[in-house]
């Protein structure tokens, strides 16, 4: 079975480098954010355009909600990977995990939990996901 079919897929890779980290050494949240942010972008590119025209309108992704649990530190110089899955599918959003880990023991040092929803970016407001985005989204579920 694909990773794509068993969920939690990788969607970024990088390396901790010294001026990511703060006084105390170690990959400071102000850092975190951007890596995690991108990671969901390429979750969200999965289930089709991130920014384009559907029915005749202007749509993109919002996100509504975001729970960071910080669980280990990481360093600079440490190699890190990030791993995104989709733990529901709503009318118009999908819940998503981001799991940014230490290489190579894949350690979860920094989880982020939220809630994206599909928008019309000119009414400003959540639209329904698309037959096609719902299926994509089904199958990139969380593997337990």
């Amino acid at each position: 079975m694909s990773a794509e079919k068993r969920g939690n897929f990788e969607s970024f890779r990088g390396v901790v480098m010294p001026w990511h980290c703060d006084a105390m050494g170690h990959l400071s949240v102000q850092h975190q954010m951007p890596l995690l942010d991108g990671a969901i972008y390429h979750l969200l590119g999965r289930l089709g355009p991130t920014v384009g025209q559907q029915d005749g309108r202007r749509v993109g992704w919002a996100d509504v909600r975001h729970e960071i649990s910080y669980q280990r530190e990481m360093v600079a110089g440490d190699l890190l990977v990030c791993e995104s899955s989709i733990l529901s599918v709503g009318n118009s959003s999908i819940r998503h995990r981001t799991i940014l880990a230490r290489l190579p023991d894949r350690e979860p040092c920094t989880v982020l939990e939220g809630v994206t929803v599909r928008f019309d970016l000119d009414a400003r407001r959540s639209i329904p996901l698309t037959a096609a985005a719902r299926e994509i989204a089904l199958g990139l579920f969380a593997s337990e």
